[in-house]
């Protein structure tokens, strides 16, 4: 229940009325951004105690300042209150949260929101946007074994969207009952759903639950006398039994732990947890956060939450979970919580003793061996934005850097990528490329005009323009740029530089423009924030660099087979048809592409050639 959505927001009114239920709270500024989730027991005295007298960290009081409204959801228990904060936090990401910021960008299994639904997997955040997520997996191996264990029992297509389109008869995966067929309606969307549910339970680790829903669902077809439906259940069940097998002889479920360790330094704080399992580690993994005006115990609290009530799966959950020092009594109720999500009781260890204080100790040695990385990293970056605010002559320290490169292949296949640097550093989630159209042919200064102006234009409609926007380029990309800016009056609002290697392409000895500024600008090589503009620069480049070839390789599959002579349009469409891709083609036997209509052996030959 949403209590306050009005636009005129009486505070004295709303903290004298709210309800003593648990629930979750959220605070919005005044643009309507979310800025801070909590949870609480009791969200009167919860929220209240934000605006009453007594000591408060400057976070809080700064955050306290820019609150415009306040939103609550009251929940039936605490348990939900938890669930729905970490959701929250997950989506929305207030800048008053504590955020965790994995060191790795571990991948995901997906299953898409189409109607028939596909599985793939995709790295870290994106993977949200993609479907519902299952994972993290701990490296890429580990999910395309996944993959093909999930091929073997669960008849889930796995093809591409552009592929599946294209189908006029089924794949060899359905041929070898890896797959149902959907692309050709030979599987009904209630058959389809009810093997999407049960592969659903697998990969959130019910695995009882899948074996007996798999097991009645066999004898209820051999009733039915529905024996080849039997058959595939009875199947499914053979390799599902193999699977828990090896699990119950690779792993002991009472020797399996959790380790986490925090190290804290100044306004820092890094967290390393160990997965242990027959007394090996079996993963480690790292968080690094700005720490600052927060104890051991909320950074626990605060990750506990993150991790165990969020979208962490496994096929087995540990025993044990041995944790830093903390004050437990803060977080007994979170951990009643997780031990509920997870289906088991846990044994929370919080001061170990002998072989437990060992895996601890390793813990935390992980934690600050990363944290002096992380901490390093950071002043040397920060030192290099300062040094660049310097030379700008900026007023304000720079929160956001973009920076622009142009790609194409001999004039063709024209990509601008756009990457972001924050003050935390690089921001890969916020990269993009724009598919640069209607210019002539290498055109590199309607390049950098189109992709600024498109830039810009959405910028100002979402308030989210940054403080220095870079033109990989000398002069004349810089003016393209400065033509923008004025187009759109924002030339106080953003400082635009450029650095271009200039006639003697020498990298270190680059040019530098300031924007309206014909002055030409060099710096030391060793200079901090020349060394970010090239660093930002040539993140751009790479960026473009990758975008570019994507593009190439696509539209060259397409020429290829348009120069061999006898391969009109209506035999190219008949290759499509069926294959259903470029990439299905090439993988293709001469005796497979000649059974395509129109298509001899000898120009099934040459086709073959021209991919291999």
């Amino acid at each position: 229940m949403i209590v306050d959505n009005s636009k005129d927001f009486d505070l004295k009114s709303f903290l004298a009325n709210l309800t003593t239920h648990s629930g979750v709270y959220r605070m919005l500024d005044k643009h309507g951004e979310i800025i801070y989730v909590g949870k609480a027991k009791n969200l009167k005295n919860r929220v209240n105690s934000y605006f009453s007298k007594g000591a408060k960290d400057s976070k809080t009081l700064m955050m306290v300042e820019q609150i415009a409204r306040i939103e609550i959801t009251i929940t039936p228990s605490d348990y939900e209150a938890y669930l729905l904060e970490n959701n929250l936090i997950k989506q929305h990401r207030p800048k008053y949260n504590i955020l965790f910021k994995d060191d790795k960008s571990y991948p995901y299994l997906v299953i898409s929101r189409d109607k028939f639904p596909r599985v793939s997997f995709y790295r870290s955040k994106s993977a949200y946007k993609k479907g519902q997520c299952f994972g993290p997996y701990v490296s890429i191996s580990s999910v395309k074994n996944t993959l093909n264990t999930i091929q073997k029992i669960f008849p889930i297509r796995q093809c591409e969207n552009s592929y599946y389109k294209s189908r006029v008869r089924p794949c060899l995966q359905y041929q070898i009952k890896c797959c149902l067929a959907p692309c050709v309606g030979l599987v009904s969307q209630q058959q389809y759903d009810e093997q999407l549910a049960i592969l659903k339970k697998f990969l959130a680790g019910k695995f009882s639950s899948v074996l007996e829903e798999i097991s009645a669902k066999m004898y209820q077809a051999s009733e039915d006398m529905e024996y080849e439906k039997a058959q595939v259940y009875r199947d499914q069940l053979v390799v599902l039994l193999k699977l828990q097998q090896q699990q119950i002889v690779d792993i002991q479920e009472d020797k399996t732990f959790d380790v986490i360790g925090i190290y804290m330094q100044d306004s820092y704080a890094s967290i390393a947890l160990l997965q242990i399992q027959n007394g090996d580690v079996v993963a480690d993994r790292h968080w690094s956060i700005d720490a600052k005006g927060q104890d051991k115990t909320s950074i626990m609290h605060a990750f506990l939450s993150h991790f165990y009530l969020g979208d962490e799966i496994r096929n087995i959950w540990p025993k044990n979970i041995i944790l830093s020092k903390v004050e437990f009594a803060d977080i007994t109720d979170l951990m009643n919580s997780i031990s509920q999500k997870i289906g088991q009781a846990i044994n929370w260890i919080i001061a170990p003793a002998a072989d437990n204080l060992k895996w601890l100790k390793l813990a935390e040695v992980n934690a600050r061996q990363k944290l002096n990385i992380y901490t390093s990293s950071k002043s040397q970056y920060q030192k290099r934005l300062e040094s660049l605010k310097e030379f700008l002559e900026l007023e304000k320290d720079i929160k956001r850097i973009e920076c622009f490169d142009i790609s194409h292949f001999q004039g063709e296949a024209t990509i601008a990528s756009c990457v972001v640097y924050t003050d935390d550093g690089e921001d890969r989630k916020s990269h993009r490329r724009y598919n640069i159209k209607d210019i002539k042919s290498g055109d590199d200064y309607a390049a950098i005009h189109q992709a600024v102006s498109r830039r810009v234009s959405s910028g100002l409609e979402a308030d989210n323009l940054p403080d220095v926007m870079i033109i990989d380029g000398g002069k004349g990309q810089i003016h393209q740029a400065e033509a923008v800016f004025r187009e759109y009056g924002i030339q106080d609002k953003v400082q635009l530089v450029s650095l271009g290697k200039g006639i003697e392409r020498i990298s270190g000895k680059e040019k530098i423009y300031k924007g309206f500024d014909d002055t030409e600008y060099t710096l030391d090589e060793h200079n901090p924030g020349f060394l970010l503009l090239r660093q930002v620069r040539d993140s751009a480049h790479d960026h473009a660099i990758k975008g570019q070839r994507k593009k190439v390789s696509a539209n060259r599959q397409s020429s290829i087979i348009e120069e061999i002579e006898g391969v009109g349009p209506k035999r190219r469409k008949a290759l499509m048809m069926y294959f259903g891709g470029w990439q299905e083609l090439s993988r293709a036997s001469v005796d497979e592409i000649a059974k395509v209509k129109g298509i001899s052996k000898k120009l099934a030959q040459e086709i073959w050639e021209c991919f291999h």
